[in-house]
């Protein structure tokens, strides 16, 4: 497997944004992850909030999500339902918490809902820790060492 590369995404405009939203909109996507008419407006005009297109061989395979607020950082995957369960998300919560993105956080956090059983188990795997449930979601802490 070749390295992962990343492009975050700068304009509203992006070429990838359709096929983005169509993406999203999925059944099997949309019930863990929504996101409101305005997202791609907020990731590429707010401060310190980053969503970058993941690439394996130049093949767009899902997105990361992260929010920066001072030494702590959230952050969000999606690996495109073609790509799950082959070692890319593996690979991008590796490459965070290595800080690829020059970020100097001290901290990640993730909210994952409880029924996302593949996704509690692919966090924990990853150092992340339990923390606290909200409703039907479960928070997960890493602390960078």
């Amino acid at each position: 497997m070749n390295d992962l590369t990343y492009t975050r995404v700068l304009s509203e405009d992006d070429v990838d944004i359709s096929q983005l939203l169509k993406i999203y909109q999925m059944p099997n996507i949309s019930q863990f992850l929504s996101i409101s008419d305005n997202y791609f407006h907020y990731v590429t005009n707010t401060e310190n909030v980053y969503l970058y297109k993941v690439y394996e061989n130049e093949k767009l395979i899902g997105t990361i999500h992260l929010e920066k607020c001072t030494n702590l950082l959230y952050m969000g995957i999606l690996i495109f339902p073609e790509f799950q369960r082959m070692g890319f998300a593996t690979r991008v919560i590796k490459d965070i918490q290595n800080d690829i993105f020059k970020l100097n956080y001290k901290r990640i956090e993730i909210s994952i809902d409880e029924s996302n059983i593949a996704s509690i188990k692919l966090f924990e795997k990853a150092e992340f820790l339990f923390t606290s449930k909200e409703a039907k979601l479960l928070n997960f802490v890493y602390e960078k060492s």
